[in-house]
């Protein structure tokens, strides 16, 4: 019975051992301390500051990329979520209440309305005109 190992000294399985580690990416460091920055930043202490706390920390980020890396974390919280929400049916709408077509080739047709006006010779062109 001297052989048992403690409870505490069981070897982790892989996985928990991996649940325990710094995750390799420094983003997915930053994402798991962005609740305390998030609350840091909140209560009124600068970016900078932060910088320095995350370093003691032990998550080794520039300025610079922790500025860059803030930016992408608070527009993807802000984006709208990847779901699209399902189209509703409508009655459809007559011709009438339909909002009219843009028109791609709008400002062609006023400008050949301008031109009715023009006299284009009928036939071949006269080659005494021509230089």
């Amino acid at each position: 019975m001297g052989n048992e190992v403690p409870s505490d000294k069981l070897a982790l399985s892989p996985l928990e051992a991996l649940s325990r580690e710094n995750p390799a990416q420094l983003m997915a460091q930053l994402r798991a301390f962005w609740p305390q920055v998030r609350e840091a930043l909140k209560a009124g202490h600068t970016l900078r500051v932060i910088h320095e706390r995350l370093n003691l920390a032990g998550v080794p980020i520039s300025y610079k990329l922790l500025s860059l890396y803030r930016g992408r974390i608070e527009r993807r919280k802000k984006a709208p979520a990847d779901t699209v929400p399902a189209a509703t049916p409508s009655a459809p709408r007559s011709p009438i209440s339909a909002p009219p077509a843009f028109d791609l080739i709008a400002n062609l047709r006023a400008q050949e309305q301008k031109r009715k006006g023009w006299p284009f010779p009928s036939g071949p062109p006269d080659e005494s005109k021509l230089f």
